[in-house]
């Protein structure tokens, strides 16, 4: 049945009217938009409560604008909320610009549909709501650009305290014999030539045995931790260079997890910790086993190595029709007010509304974004990275980033003085 047209010009708060009564199929016509669109390959697993997330909200704050009142929620603090939650979903800066265009078009389509419904309504009149739909929709991106910029800043930190941690092993290493090593110490490979310079001069003649002893443990000392971080940062840059690809195929990853946890029963034992895996005996999804097997043994490898005593939990689970999850939970200390901090405090679990009509509409009761953890000024993050233990942020860089590659999200919970929680989402089927 064709729509009645009316002859009636409308004011503006029957167009508001309008939009909120259309808001439902606005988020539902997004939604499809962005599954249709080629360039969206993410997002899809997510539930519609996730999907919409605080979006509902910027629509109250265009309803807002549109009647010339105060909007009740701060429009920069939700923007950039959106972003961190995106973020944390592994969408990147293009995906997220992406939808947010897709959903500028849907406000369009509805506001071109209404004058097609009410064609006398003033043009100007018509104008104007474009406008403040393009501003609103503008400070959105805006205030999600900022977010990921933050995030990039505090990614580029953690590189670069790798890296000097890395040369410090180096000087470490040459100080003593600086004139017979010359290679320079500001070359990561040409700290592994002087690991290999160091190395060499065992091997020579006329050595006495306590110099013998002297080079031996410089190498003990610092070999395995300079390759170590050097494999980390080459691996990360491989990650962000794009040349990791997706070998996605059917896995039982319950036999994979045991296999992994089992391999760290010797370590384990060593530091006399418990450590248990729980989880079903079979979970058939689909996924890339290699770099799974990659995302869990940093998280075990970090869990064994900072936990001094207690218990390590690796557990497996089928949240859904859409989505697996895998947990590695320990009774550490928490992580420390340290550049791992910091990127723990961004990937903290988040409240997802239910409802799109208004924020104290549905249960649970939408958690208005009050404030976004913020990452600290260029002087903070140095001070910080004084206090980060070594490998350990780089590493965690890297789990996101293979959860990235995988769409996968990562959540962090920690508690000062009684443990760690890595918690991530796998989608339990890709598209191909």
């Amino acid at each position: 049945m064709e729509p009645i047209v009316s002859d009636l010009p409308q004011s503006l708060s029957a167009i508001v009217s309008y939009l909120f009564a259309q808001r439902e199929t606005i988020l539902n016509n997004w939604r499809t938009a962005c599954q249709a669109d080629p360039t969206l390959d993410i997002g899809l697993s997510l539930s519609r409560e996730e999907f919409n997330n605080l979006l509902p909200l910027i629509l109250d704050i265009l309803e807002a604008r549109l009647l010339g009142k105060e909007p009740g929620i701060d429009p920069a603090i939700t923007a950039q909320a959106h972003g961190l939650h995106r973020w944390q979903k592994s969408f990147d800066l293009l995906n997220t610009m992406r939808e947010l265009s897709l959903l500028t078009q849907m406000l369009y389509n509805e506001l071109a549909v209404f004058q097609g419904l009410f064609p006398q309504t003033e043009t100007s009149l018509m104008l104007q709501v474009h406008q403040q739909i393009a501003l609103v929709m503008q400070e959105t991106m805006e205030g999600s650009v900022s977010k990921f910029d933050e995030l990039q800043r505090l990614e580029a930190t953690q590189r670069a305290t790798t890296l000097q941690q890395a040369l410090a092993q180096m000087t470490e290493l040459s100080q003593d014999r600086v004139n017979l090593l010359r290679t320079s110490t500001h070359d990561l490979q040409g700290g592994l030539g002087i690991i290999n310079g160091a190395a060499y001069m065992l091997k020579l003649e006329g050595l006495s045995e306590e110099q013998r002893e002297q080079y031996l443990g410089m190498l003990s000392r610092n070999l395995a931790s300079v390759e170590v971080m050097l494999k980390e940062l080459m691996d990360l840059s491989r990650i962000e260079a794009g040349e990791e690809t997706l070998q996605i195929q059917p896995v039982d990853v319950a036999p994979l997890l045991n296999e992994l946890v089992e391999s760290g029963q010797t370590l384990a034992r060593e530091r006399r910790l418990v450590l248990r895996a729980n989880g079903p005996a079979s979970l058939s999804v689909e996924t890339d086993p290699i770099k799974l097997q990659r995302i869990m043994q940093n998280l075990l490898l970090n869990a064994l190595r900072y936990t001094p005593t207690g218990f390590i939990s690796v557990s497996w689970s089928l949240e859904n029709e859409a989505r697996w999850l895998v947990s590695v939970q320990d009774s550490g200390p928490g992580l420390p007010p340290s550049l791992a901090g910091v990127l723990g405090d961004q990937l903290r679990p988040t409240v997802e509304a239910t409802s799109v009509l208004a924020a104290d509409a549905g249960e649970p009761v939408t958690v208005l974004p009050e404030h976004v953890p913020t990452i600290p000024d260029s002087a903070e993050l140095s001070e910080l990275a004084q206090h980060t233990r070594q490998g350990e942020g780089i590493g965690l860089q890297i789990v996101k980033r293979l959860c990235e590659l995988l769409k996968a999200s990562l959540e962090i919970e920690s508690i000062t003085g009684r443990g760690t929680l890595f918690r991530i989402r796998f989608p339990l089927h890709y598209t191909h």
